[in-house]
């Protein structure tokens, strides 16, 4: 018995030992697991409405500036004067372009004297990522600035890629029809551990002297070919990068924008001549810093920027010969963010931004307005498992002067915010969500000085936002991802202020029309499904109907009608096809009429209008190269339309891009 229970115990020496060896055993030699899941996308979950284009869908939209991704959003009304140099702003579910904040890596692109940003002047290439979100920003720690806007076009510039090597970039060549063509060369270079510098330049020529139908009521029709549409733009940017940890990071940026072009005029029975000429020159540095600990998150920006404009119309009826202006704005500014985790489910959040704008020109009366803008925001949010609740307040204190005045014209407003989301389900995943915004906007320094058109009695307008929707998200057949959201929106604007083109597309009346009431609903539909490893199908498509009703006067002839150039329906699709190295794409765009003057009467109606881009692509890859083809066609159908009166836009034309990343 003795030896057997000495057996007994050596037995269960060993394999005890084999037993506890075997995990470290297993531990060297087992394969590492994959585990492979979809990133949820803030706008499948947002208690605001989030639209969004990643790179995939940037390479399939066919165009060179930013306006023709942002256009494809659902309740985007872009104002297009046609051309690839023409001035394209948008109004976002009718509320005006200055409702329209842009922001550029979390800075701000801003107009002072319009207040309204020309989205020609940004180039979609280098961009990782662009979108447009309503009411709120997605982030919790952003400038007051953001939170001042009703919507926010998100830009984010592709970050370079280190793992391989310290030296990397890109190399592209644009070409196409009306003399365009369009290179652009990205370089990033590796300057320590913890630091690079990159810089992007982007060159645009175009004739734009496309064909076109006028239409000369009873005398018919005859072809001409469009005029001083040309342009010629430079863009620069140059950014140093240095990130001491994971979690902190900061960044001086500079942007050089310079363009010279013509502005077409408005096409009025035979009489198509414009000589028209706009040079911009403009600059901007920003500095940032961001830093995202555990509990608390801060972000710092300072700036300046610095824009000269000069118009010139030597065909100007007045006292002297031509017409020769120029303009200069600058701008500097000063920004403080954070927020902060209080508690396991509460985070606060304060933000402060400091503002001084100037204006000079030689029409201004030498009275060089200046604007000062304090803009303090604060909010608390409160999230569980299944809900996210918030809400806070917006203080604009702003004062205005000019040369000559002892006085400032100070204008204050609190503007309050709040959010809700729940999640119903879990699989499909439902949620509903609930946003109200209100917004303060003053007339930009155009609309209160601006010698030919400028009324310095206009006043600022208020409006205020309400949303609510449905949002459905689920994967099906194993491969599928399917996305629904669903938006109805309400919006009232007293005093809004409208901008109509007058003599031509620089030369705008303003005007408050009082009252406007707005309602509609939004349709956003999203699909992409994995066919198998070589192929894969995505579908987006966005509907909006809305009614933005003009409601200030019972007695006038446009009560209760549609408020010039918004249609009451858009519809926009992208479709695509990935297999192997061939990518094919295919997208939809739908506005349907609208009214050019404020009395809905049939000489003032615009009829709507379809056009269809398409576009094929090539990718392939070595150890260090990446080669790409894409041959896109616009207006496939070479569609005859028109979105501004007046304004024809181009017909069919091609262009051939071609890629060289390394």
């Amino acid at each position: 018995m003795k030896s057997l229970a000495i057996t007994g115990l050596l037995i269960g020496f060993c394999f005890s030992d084999v037993i506890a060896q075997q995990p470290i055993t297993d531990t060297i030699t087992i394969k590492g697991v994959e585990v492979k899941t979809r990133k949820i996308h803030q706008k499948e979950k947002s208690a605001y409405p989030i639209q969004s284009l990643a790179a995939k869908g940037i390479e399939s939209v066919a165009g060179t500036s930013v306006a023709e991704a942002v256009k494809t959003f659902s309740g985007v009304t872009l104002r297009d004067y046609g051309g690839t140099g023409g001035l394209k702003t948008i109004m976002v579910r009718s509320l005006g372009a200055n409702h329209t904040g842009v922001f550029i890596d979390g800075v701000a692109f801003t107009d002072i004297a319009s207040g309204q940003v020309d989205l020609s002047k940004l180039p979609l290439e280098g961009l990782e990522e662009v979108s447009l979100e309503l009411g709120n920003a997605s982030q919790q720690c952003i400038t007051a600035r953001a939170q001042a806007s009703a919507s926010l076009i998100n830009l984010r510039s592709k970050n370079p890629d280190f793992r391989n090597r310290k030296t990397n970039g890109n190399l592209s060549l644009k070409a196409g029809m009306y003399g365009l063509i369009n290179p652009t060369l990205s370089l990033n270079q590796k300057t320590g551990k913890k630091s690079w510098i990159g810089l992007n330049l982007n060159y645009l020529r175009a004739e734009s002297d496309y064909p076109y139908l006028v239409d000369n009521g009873p005398a018919g029709t005859h072809r001409e070919t469009r005029s001083n549409s040309d342009i010629t733009a430079l863009s620069a940017n140059a950014v140093y990068n240095f990130s001491p940890s994971d979690s902190s990071g900061f960044q001086a940026r500079l942007r050089i924008y310079e363009s010279e072009r013509g502005l077409p005029g408005a096409v009025i029975f035979y009489n198509p001549h414009s000589s028209q000429r706009l040079t911009n020159k403009d600059m901007s540095v920003n500095l940032q810093y961001r830093s995202n600990k555990k509990k608390i998150s801060t972000l710092s920006n300072a700036g300046w920027s610095r824009a000269w404009l000069r118009y010139v119309d030597p065909d100007y009826l007045g006292y002297t010969s031509s017409l020769d202006n120029k303009y200069l704005q600058q701008e500097y500014y000063l920004s403080q963010a954070f927020s902060a985790k209080t508690g396991k489910h509460f985070t606060a959040s304060a933000s402060t931004d400091l503002i001084v704008s100037s204006f000079s020109s030689n029409l201004y009366n030498n009275s060089n307005p200046r604007r000062y803008s304090l803009l303090v925001s604060g909010g608390l949010s409160h999230r569980t498992r299944t809900t996210e609740t918030s809400a806070g307040l917006l203080l604009s204190v702003v004062g205005d002067k000019k040369d000559g005045d002892e006085k400032m014209k100070d204008f204050s407003r609190i503007s309050p915010w709040a959010n809700f989301t729940v999640r119903i389900t879990d699989d499909p995943a439902l949620r509903f969500r609930l946003m109200y915004k209100q917004i303060f906007r003053l007339p930009s320094f155009n609309d209160l000085y601006y010698h030919l058109v400028g009324n310095p009695s206009l006043k600022p307008e208020n409006a205020g936002q309400i949303n609510s929707g449905l949002l459905f998200s689920k994967k099906v057949m194993g491969s599928t991802d399917v996305n629904l959201r669903i938006d109805a929106f309400g919006n009232r604007v007293s005093n809004k202020i409208i901008a109509i083109p007058s003599q031509n597309l620089f030369v705008w009346s303003m005007r408050n029309i009082g009252k406007v009431s707005t309602q509609g609903i939004e349709l956003q539909i999203e699909t992409e499904s994995k066919i198998n490893a070589e192929m894969s199908i995505g579908i987006s498509m966005n509907y909006t109907y809305q009614q933005a009703l003009d409601m200030t006067d019972q007695n006038s002839a446009s009560y209760k009608h549609q408020i010039p150039y918004i249609p009451y329906e858009t519809f926009s699709g992208m479709y695509f096809i990935n297999y192997r190295s061939f990518a094919v794409n295919y997208n939809l765009l739908f506005n349907g009429f609208r009214f050019s003057a404020g009395e809905n009467v049939h000489e003032n109606l615009l009829p709507g209008w379809w056009i269809s881009d398409a576009g094929l692509s090539w990718k392939t890859e070595t150890n260090r190269i990446t080669y790409r083809i894409k041959g896109e066609i616009s207006n496939l159908f070479n569609r005859e339309y028109v979105v501004i009166r007046s304004f024809p836009m181009p017909g069919r034309s091609f262009a051939l891009t071609a890629t060289l990343q390394f």
